[in-house]
Formats: structure tokens, C-alpha cells, sequence
């Protein structure tokens, strides 16, 4: 709960623990702490109501208690992608070795957020070839079972016409689901 109040100080607002907040980071407290979960998040909703958030929060929180018990220099960093950067990335990997190098870092990155899902094109050109960014990271993630925390407005349906039945199966193994329905905070001035 301090973690998603630090997030949401941060960007200036004014942080109120409503029911369906406290129910998000419940249950993304669960996940965190019992060894037994699956190795991600999948944090789905409407816009504006806090996915982001609690997904920089838990973020923030692994730095934290990481530099705490092991020190500054063992700090664990979660990092945190827009989809659209993901293809930004790996349309850029044609010509500069820098975003070639990022874009590669990112299948094996030990934990990641991948924000706003759905709001990517599903094929990048890259060379000549057709390449699929987020089914490709997603579907390496997977077979390793890296640390994944997902974003996403869409609902089941539009996640599986979009990536298909191979990916939604993963989601379905890989990530713990976390349904947001409350309003969007946005509308709501000063809060989360």
C-alpha cells in the first residue's frame, strides 16, 4: 500500500484507498509473496484505473526491499516497456546496434513490465521479414519463466484475436489476473 501511494504522490496526486484499490493490491500482495504463484501479472481494466500504478508500484517495491537487505549495488530493477515501444525497438534494431541490443536484452530480462498491451501493431518489418515483438518476448518469457507483469485495456476476446489461442493459453499458465472494473481516477481529480 506504501509503494502505491509513493507511485501516486509522485505524479502529484492525492492517493485514496478505495475498496477496489485495496482489493488490487491484496491480491497483487498474494501473488508476491507466495512461492507457488504463477511468474506474472495480468493486470486488465478500463483506462485510468490504476493497472499502471500498482504495476510501478510493485516495481518500486522490489528495488526497495532488495537494496535493503542486499545494498545499493544488488538492487533489482524491474523495467517497465510500453507495447509500442517494444516495436519501436525492434523496427530501430534494423539500423542502430543500441535499440538492437535493447530489444534483445528484453527476452531475457529477469522481471519486466509490458504496459498497454493491445496498443502495438502485431507486425514490425525489420530486414525485409515480419517480426511479432510482443508474441515473441512474451512466448521466450514464458518458456523461462521470467517475471512478467502485463497491462491491458483489452478484454479476453480482443486479447485472443489479437495474439491467438497459443498466447492466451500461456497468459492463462504464466500470469496471475487481476480484473480492474472500478472507474477510471482520472476523472476523478486528485486521487489514484
Amino acid at each position: 500500500m506504501s509503494a502505491m501511494k509513493a507511485e501516486v504522490e509522485y505524479r502529484g496526486g492525492v492517493f485514496k484507498c478505495d475498496e477496489d484499490t485495496r482489493a488490487h493490491i491484496l491480491t497483487a500482495a498474494q501473488w508476491l509473496v507466495n512461492p507457488e504463484s504463477t511468474p506474472g501479472l495480468l493486470l486488465c481494466g478500463l483506462c485510468g484505473n490504476g493497472k499502471t500504478t500498482l504495476a510501478k508500484a510493485i516495481a518500486w517495491l522490489i528495488g526497495y526491499l532488495t537494496e535493503r537487505e542486499e545494498g545499493y549495488s544488488k538492487r533489482k530493477r524491474m523495467l517497465l516497456y510500453t507495447a509500442k515501444n517494444i516495436c519501436r525497438l525492434c523496427a530501430a534494431s534494423e539500423k542502430f546496434k543500441e535499440q538492437y541490443d535493447e530489444y534483445g536484452r528484453l527476452f531475457t530480462e529477469p522481471m519486466m513490465i509490458i504496459d498497454d498491451l493491445g496498443e502495438e501493431p502485431k507486425e514490425v518489418m525489420v530486414y525485409g521479414m515480419i517480426h511479432t515483438p510482443i508474441i515473441d518476448i512474451i512466448s521466450e518469457r514464458y518458456a523461462a519463466q521470467r517475471m512478467t507483469i502485463i497491462t491491458t485495456n483489452l478484454e479476453v476476446d480482443a486479447l485472443k484475436e489479437k495474439y491467438g489461442d497459443r498466447i492466451i493459453d500461456r497468459f492463462r499458465e504464466m500470469l496471475t489476473s487481476i480484473i480492474f472494473t472500478n472507474d477510471s481516477y482520472r476523472t476523478r481529480k486528485n486521487s489514484n
